[in-house]
């Protein structure tokens, strides 16, 4: 058995990133993601070629709980101002993106229409 070195992902080495996620049977990111700002990329391979593709982040998890999940506005208004004020946040702090899960269809739908994408069940907004 060979050696397990690691490696930078490089760009010659995007064709086969991409035909590993495009012959993965689960969903993941794009190959652009694997080089995007605030992200770094390592190739793991032995003397028989790469094995897999780790892909590092610093990424910012948010939870919040409201007060009263009934007062509809004043959450409305609190959540544009929160999440507005942590992308200036992360974004002064490096992170290139910002996740959080939620159990409210509500504030799902509201978090969509402020630039947060459904990714398996959690919300992600790349900043």
């Amino acid at each position: 058995m060979s050696k397990i070195i690691s490696r930078p992902l490089e760009p010659n080495d995007f064709d086969m990133l991409k035909r590993s996620l495009d012959a993965d049977e689960y969903e993941h990111a794009s190959p652009d993601q694997y080089a995007q700002k605030g992200s770094s990329s390592e190739v793991y391979e032995d003397d028989a070629g790469p094995i897999c593709i780790l892909r590092y982040t610093k990424t910012l998890r948010i939870v919040a709980v409201w007060c009263n999940n009934s007062d509809k506005l004043r959450n409305a208004k609190s959540a544009f101002k929160a999440f507005a004020d942590t992308v200036s946040k992360a974004k002064a702090n490096g992170y290139s993106d910002i996740i959080f899960n939620t159990e409210s269809p509500t504030l799902a739908k509201f978090c969509v229409k402020l630039g947060f994408e459904k990714s398996d069940g959690q919300y992600v907004k790349y900043v």
